[in-house]
């Protein structure tokens, strides 16, 4: 083909994205950036049309191919693609979508209790062990660091900070070394180490603090028809490492709200509550990721008499505007508080930064100032749809804070 028809060829393309982009007004860019696969709700597709989400000259639908293997079921999403069509007739693009039904699940808002075990030993810190050759520091002499995971010494798994010190004693002979199995994130290794013998208390040490389990109070998200729940809406991270809790299993615990830590400005305020490990345990937690503390709660669960049935909302069905939030700040009882969504966000990517809200309920203001810690996982609620939930809170305006789309929480 001759240059000048490719030019004009490309003259002719260029001018047609302009006209669709500023004189049809088509985001053609905001759906050509959406993620590979993303979480939608059927009733999200009557919401993106009727509300010209994508322009007013686009429409999105089950594409032909998809419409027989379609199965609406919250538990197990379909995978199907839709397809965006310009004046309902020219295709622009499909997308792969896993599509939940239009089935209820149960809002939260409770205050729960959560405890984690990790999976090995965290490293917390390090402490020189005094030998007849002079002090040790195994994170100076070794390639491992605090935030570090200790699942395995030699073939033997770690179950808890009491075990290292166990086998060390009960196994080592001689100043043998051993062979610590590690994670670094997602990321495992492997550190060879003579064991210090301690002069001082005359036993074996890695000379390292560990911790093997993590707790917090935090608010109940959801429950789905299959006992599944998902809470918090952010990971539980060590305090002392900020690293991601790495579950070998937990438990959800009942959580009475004894009182509250107001918020200011440059101090987030908390959430005062009280539970029993080991008593009244409510459920198991199986996954702390990104978004969230995810488990099973149990059929005699207390739990299922704080919830009701709501319909799920995705991130299209979510816009600025009013909305509520569902939340315990005294004792045990739940409340619905007045917020509005002043900003959400097309993600292309996973985060739990999805919306901005401000609270505007009087008397959650009175008595918290806004979004204290603790309220982390309370449902937001909008157009009766459960369509995210809290995560974070400015430091600098407790009335303000984060959400992340049900959409991230739901599959998990």
């Amino acid at each position: 083909m001759p240059k000048t028809f490719k030019k004009r060829y490309l003259i002719i393309f260029l001018i047609a994205v302009c006209f669709v982009t500023f004189f049809v007004q088509v985001p053609i860019f905001s759906i050509y950036n959406l993620p590979e696969q993303i979480t939608m709700c059927v009733g999200d597709l009557e919401y993106i049309n009727k509300n010209n989400v994508f322009g007013k000259f686009v429409k999105l639908d089950v594409a032909q191919s998809s419409v027989k293997t379609l199965k609406l079921d919250n538990e197990n999403p379909s995978d199907i693609q839709v397809e965006f069509k310009l004046f309902n007739l020219i295709p622009i693009k499909k997308q792969s979508v896993k599509m939940l039904g239009d089935k209820d699940i149960y809002v939260g808002g409770a205050a729960v209790g959560l405890v984690l075990k990790n999976d090995g030993a965290l490293v917390v810190g390090s402490s020189a062990v005094d030998t007849k050759s002079g002090s040790f520091d195994i994170c100076k002499e070794t390639s491992l660091r605090v935030g570090d995971v200790i699942t395995h010494i030699n073939d033997q798994k770690v179950e808890s900070t009491t075990s290292i010190s166990k086998y060390l004693n009960n196994s080592i002979k001689d100043d043998q070394p051993v062979l610590l199995k590690c994670k670094r994130g997602q990321k495992g290794f492997n550190v060879k180490v003579k064991p210090a013998y301690d002069i001082n208390t005359n036993t074996y040490r890695l000379g390292v603090w560990v911790r093997d389990d993590a707790s917090g109070i935090g608010t109940l998200t959801y429950i789905n028809s299959n006992n599944r729940f998902g809470a918090l809406g952010h990971p539980i991270c060590d305090l002392d490492t900020k690293t991601i809790v790495d579950v070998k299993d937990g438990g959800l615990y009942n959580c009475s709200v004894l009182g509250v830590n107001k918020g200011v400005s440059g101090s987030p305020g908390e959430i005062k509550g009280l539970f029993m490990q080991g008593k009244n345990q409510q459920g198991y937690i199986d996954k702390n990721n990104t978004f969230g503390v995810f488990g099973e709660v149990k059929d005699d669960s207390t739990l299922f008499d704080m919830v009701k049935p709501i319909k799920a909302g995705g991130r299209f069905s979510v816009r600025p505007g009013k909305a509520q939030i569902r939340c315990c700040i005294d004792g045990n009882n739940i409340k619905m508080f007045d917020v509005e969504i002043i900003k959400t966000n097309y993600q292309n990517y996973s985060d739990d930064k999805s919306m901005v809200i401000r609270v505007i309920d009087k008397e959650l203001l009175q008595k918290t100032g806004g979004i204290v810690q603790g309220m982390s996982g309370s449902p937001i609620i909008q157009d009766g749809k459960l369509v995210g939930a809290v995560t974070h809170v400015f430091v600098n305006d407790p009335t303000k804070g984060y959400g992340v789309y049900l959409d991230w929480m739901i599959n998990e």
